[in-house]
């Protein structure tokens, strides 16, 4: 069954990991299997979190959704962590399956709607379907009489057991009596309660698995988490609130997210790390306080206003775009976000000017300019239309009753100048000759991110004749459709 699934759908494998990394912003296959395994640490809640991956990411794929963004996990992870909650939660059956596929599939449409909602404005969706998700059906199930909670979690050594025999029981009883410092050990638990696993040993893997995946990602872990402990210390709060409700991960995944993956890693982005805590804190503490009239968990709502808001308000900033700087494109690794920046500066040092030219070759004609009485008005005023013509000012030859009559039909459009790949439309019919398409009428699109502030648009392009691909850095010239 997977062969022929993977047959259909031939990126099954890569978005069934990169669904499980992605909850830390990494695509590395290597974390992913670790986490895979942590997950299995409740066996049910694992069977539970990869059906919920498994329907998410085929059902989008069947849909038609972006294929990227299905490969990459994008869709997927959400999914993921509301069936781990789940599996967790409750006891399995046959009702319990039922409701797992319908709550999976809501929570994809949940992150397709907000993929759109979210995304106009530049911003991730990050874990916000897996909230809306998991209180949806925390508050519908309690008029669902056929679930059971579980009441797994208590028999840890049971669990472990079933696992791997007296082999894991012991291993995991050596983890649990490590005399660690209580901060260390609330930090482990921390990582291991972002995958519904609250045991010590859970933790100590995740962590070993963000190191291979970037050593930058963990030393800001630390700094996260470790500069959360001091603020509770400092102000008096309750660091039980941090043991007790594992809930410390928000300031882990904030600081990840804000240090090195959207913000390229520096002092500046560690710096704000540190400055994000105070404020995460009375996130936790003020939500907590509102979501306990309904009896929810606040799960990783903080984390996700946080970095939202922080990400958001840069957007507004007139000058010292560097301090700090936001990631032009996604690498997935602190390390390569860094790099990546560093070398794009050292070899187009802050040019003062950017050449920008036609995205053709050869002798085209201005058909519409800007401020045109014809279709270049209001916001579509900064507009030119380009087309051939020969000897006797003629586009098409011929009857010019057919797409290839025409002399510009089929001709290679170039990039006007180096850039990345910001966002590219394909799918739309090529008009026939005389039909307008009302709904989309700027056809195939392509928009090429050329600095700050500075974009390109081509229109009007050939069905399905794109040479690059979304995120991808091009060079003046280059053929991409």
């Amino acid at each position: 069954m997977i062969a022929k699934l993977k047959y259909i759908f031939p990126h099954f494998i890569n978005s069934i990991l990169n669904s499980y990394s992605q909850v830390f912003f990494s695509n590395s296959s290597k974390f992913a299997v670790i986490l895979i395994i942590v997950s299995f640490f409740d066996l049910f809640a694992g069977i539970s979190g990869l059906i919920a991956v498994i329907v998410s990411n085929t059902v989008a794929y069947l849909v038609g959704f972006n294929r990227f963004n299905i490969k990459s996990g994008y869709y997927g992870f959400n999914s993921l962590l509301v069936g781990l909650g789940l599996g967790v939660f409750y006891q399995p059956g046959f009702e319990f399956f039922a409701l797992l596929l319908f709550v999976s599939l809501f929570t994809l449409f949940v992150t397709i709607m907000l993929e759109g909602v979210i995304g106009k404005y530049g911003l991730p969706y990050l874990s916000i379907s897996f909230l809306i998700g998991i209180w949806v059906i925390t508050l519908a199930s309690r008029e669902f009489t056929s679930l059971t909670i579980s009441d797994r979690g208590i028999y840890n050594l049971n669990e472990m057991y079933m696992l791997g025999g007296f082999t894991m029981v012991k291993i995991y009883e050596w983890f649990n009596n490590l005399n660690l410092h209580e901060s260390i050990t609330i930090y482990f638990r921390s990582l291991g309660a972002i995958f519904f696993q609250y045991h010590l040993f859970a933790g100590i893997l995740i962590a070993v698995g963000i190191l291979i995946y970037s050593r930058i990602a963990f030393l800001l872990s630390l700094v996260g988490f470790f500069s959360a402990y001091l603020f509770y210390q400092f102000i008096g709060a309750d660091i039980g609130e941090l043991n007790y409700c594992y809930i410390g991960f928000n300031y882990i995944l904030t600081a990840i997210a804000i240090g090195g993956f959207f913000i390229v890693p520096s002092r500046y982005s560690f710096l704000w790390v540190i400055l994000l805590t105070p404020l995460i804190s009375i996130m936790i503490t003020s939500t907590s306080a509102l979501f306990s009239i309904l009896q929810l968990s606040i799960f990783s709502l903080p984390f996700n206003f946080i970095v939202l808001m922080f990400l958001y308000i840069l957007k507004f900033r007139e000058r010292f775009y560097n301090k700090p700087e936001i990631v032009t494109v996604q690498q997935f690794s602190p390390e390569k976000n860094l790099y990546s920046q560093t070398n794009y500066k050292e070899r187009f040092i802050n040019p003062k000017y950017i050449s920008i030219s036609l995205p053709f070759w050869g002798e085209w004609k201005v058909t519409q300019g800007q401020d045109d009485e014809i279709t270049h008005k209001d916001d579509w005023k900064h507009a030119w239309d380009f087309e051939i013509t020969d000897e006797e000012n003629s586009a098409f030859k011929r009857s010019g009753t057919k797409r290839e009559d025409y002399y510009c039909y089929n001709k290679p459009i170039i990039a006007p100048a180096d850039g990345w790949v910001e966002e590219i439309v394909d799918g739309i019919d090529d008009n026939k000759i005389g039909d307008v398409n009302m709904e989309n009428n700027w056809g195939n699109t392509i928009v090429i991110k050329h600095a700050e502030k500075l974009y390109s648009k081509v229109s009007h392009i050939k069905k399905e004749s794109f040479k690059v691909k979304k995120g991808e850095f091009i060079k003046k010239g280059k053929i991409i459709s």
